[in-house]
């Protein structure tokens, strides 16, 4: 592998770097359903690509319907554990850890 003669100045980094920044993409909007576009890809929200559908997006559809539904909550027994004691074990647990504890030291009794 070959090694460089000499070291690059910063101008000439800098020069060389200067193309690497990002550019803006041109946004359009599409003419199915009037949702921002990039240009040349086909529409994330409707699946058409100039004028022909090409993308599926009924399934990405009812996935993000059901995505918008709240979970309902879960039923679970009671029988072998209480929430409130577990809470009150959580804050004690958190208590002792804040806490620094010391060495015990034994006075001589003289």
């Amino acid at each position: 592998m070959s090694v460089p003669a000499s070291k690059k100045s910063r101008s000439a980094v800098r020069r060389r770097r200067s193309h690497h920044a990002m550019k803006a993409q041109n946004v359009g909007i599409c003419a199915g359903c009037q949702a921002p576009l990039v240009s040349h890809q086909a529409c994330t929200t409707c699946g058409f690509y100039k004028g022909k559908q090409v993308v599926d997006v009924s399934r990405n559809t009812a996935r993000l319907v059901k995505r918008a539904q709240p979970a309902a909550p879960q039923a679970h027994d009671h029988a072998d554990h209480d929430h409130g004691d577990h809470d009150q074990s959580k804050k004690q647990k958190n208590t002792k850890s804040k806490t620094k504890l010391l060495p015990a030291t034994e006075e001589k009794a003289s």
